[in-house]
């Protein structure tokens, strides 16, 4: 995320949780492709959008969207604030914490567990499409419990991250790697472990 948010035009606060609807991952099986991604856009500006959401998941990984140093457009109430975080399938009826679903669920964790490390943000701050006062939309669907979501989410932050340690002059054969923590946007290690290895 570093390297994409070095020149931010905006001060996002907190992240905003969608599903697509349509497509479905019954539609999608193989999740999304680059084509499907470029129709979206050409979606999205034939809507009169300066943007959309700034990441799509799906059940193989995350798709860069809208840049995320701008805002985007996913919400009403909170498109000058928030990061759009949107997931493919309909979860008013498709399982959430289950195959494909739950494949979805958790590359989403992943990501808005960077997201809030990078940034800082309060996962108590986070919110679900359906919560802004400016939408009719039951998004993200029944089938996504905040509360649970959210305990996932503050489990995921705390998971500690590896740091591969080079030594120069050795190529690319690691010395050794470190657990580390993730904190407004760098890895942090121990001085110990990283001295057991580097000496």
């Amino acid at each position: 995320l570093e390297a994409y948010t070095k020149n931010m035009q905006w001060a996002p606060t907190f992240c905003v949780l969608h599903n697509t609807a349509s497509p479905t991952l019954e539609q999608r099986p193989n999740g999304f492709s680059e084509e499907q991604m470029k129709n979206l856009q050409g979606y999205y500006s034939g809507m009169g959008w300066n943007g959309g959401p700034h990441f799509f998941v799906d059940q193989f990984g995350v798709w860069a969207f809208n840049p995320i140093y701008k805002k985007g457009t996913h919400s009403p109430s909170w498109n000058s604030v928030a990061i759009g975080v949107e997931m493919l399938g309909d979860y008013s009826y498709e399982n959430f914490t289950s195959g494909a679903g739950n494949q979805v669920r958790q590359n989403t964790i992943d990501l808005m567990a960077e997201l809030h490390l990078h940034f800082n943000f309060d996962t108590s701050t986070m919110k679900i499409h359906k919560e802004d006062p400016k939408t009719d939309h039951n998004c993200p669907g029944k089938n996504v419990i905040k509360a649970d979501f959210v305990e996932s989410l503050k489990l995921a932050m705390t998971k500690p991250t590896k740091i591969v340690i080079y030594k120069k002059g050795q190529g690319h054969d690691p010395a050794g790697i470190v657990n580390g923590k993730f904190k407004n946007g760098s890895n942090y290690c121990q001085v110990a472990e990283l001295q057991k290895i580097v000496g």
